[in-house]
């Protein structure tokens, strides 16, 4: 896969945010056992100048901070757009984008038809995504619309690209990542009943960050659906049944998808659809 980028792309981030500096700085760092490859260089906004610095202080054989936006488009063949959605709306228009350009927004409530406007290329040429702070570590979630087979690649370089048929997907699965401080919130309550009853602090936070990530690697390999998987595991009479059972008697699963259906709401203006 990397082999067909090449060794001439040259990436461009117009907004140096949290997610932005995250994106760049997997892109900088290889991870043998997924992808070793890199790009030529990479040309940064001042906006957001202390996140700029940073990465630039990180990786300076590869990161340079041009003097403005427009600088960042005329360097790059890759751009990726992390820009407040006000700033957006307001910056954008005012720029010059190349005919051969590929644009990558990471802007998650700017729609694709609003985004296309903006930045007035093809269709072909224009991606809509959601990354994830672990693509600085080459790993995670990166949802994108519509699908590009270039884009599609180039994402595979610092994570797992889901491409979609449908903005409405991309809109519906942008709530799941409103579920991060609720899992690390999971994981901190049960290291600390580790704790009070007993064990390490450090041996808790291992064990706890181990085994939940375990139980995530064996759903990315498996094609069995989650709820099977959750009965399977509940064996009668077993300790996984008495949570599992106790948790739907209490209606724990559906104080979660209240907030699901809540987020929903606030991203789209929309009831979510009747739960089966």
């Amino acid at each position: 896969m990397a082999a067909a980028l090449g060794d001439d792309v040259v990436l461009g981030l117009l907004g140096t945010g949290k997610i932005g500096s995250a994106v760049m700085s997997g892109y900088c760092s290889p991870v043998p056992t997924k992808s070793s490859w890199v790009p030529k260089a990479i040309f940064v906004s001042p906006r957001g100048t202390e996140k700029a610095k940073a990465l630039q202080a990180k990786f300076p054989s590869k990161v340079t901070i041009a003097a403005n936006n427009q600088a960042v488009l005329d360097a790059s063949t890759v751009v990726f757009i992390g820009l407040l959605p006000d700033v957006a709306r307001a910056e954008l228009p005012t720029l010059h984008f190349p005919s051969h350009v590929t644009v990558i927004s990471m802007m998650a409530t700017i729609p694709y038809d609003e985004l296309v406007s903006l930045v007035r290329l093809p269709k072909e040429q224009v991606v809509r995504t959601v990354p994830l702070p672990s693509a600085s570590r080459r790993t995670g979630p990166i949802l994108a619309y519509p699908k590009q087979a270039y884009v599609e690649q180039l994402l595979l370089q610092v994570g797992t690209p889901v491409m979609v048929d449908s903005e409405r997907e991309v809109t519906t699965l942008t709530g799941m990542t409103a579920m991060i401080s609720y899992f690390y919130a999971t994981c901190g309550h049960l290291q600390q009943w580790c704790v009070n009853n007993g064990v390490e602090d450090s041996a808790s936070r291992a064990y706890v960050a181990s085994f939940f990530q375990s139980l995530a690697d064996a759903g990315m390999v498996s094609h069995e659906p989650f709820h099977d998987m959750a009965e399977e595991a509940a064996t009668p009479g077993g300790l996984n049944e008495q949570t599992h059972r106790g948790l739907t008697s209490t209606g724990a699963y559906d104080l979660v998808l209240d907030q699901v259906d809540a987020i929903f709401t606030r991203l789209t203006k929309a009831a979510p659809a009747p739960r089966r």
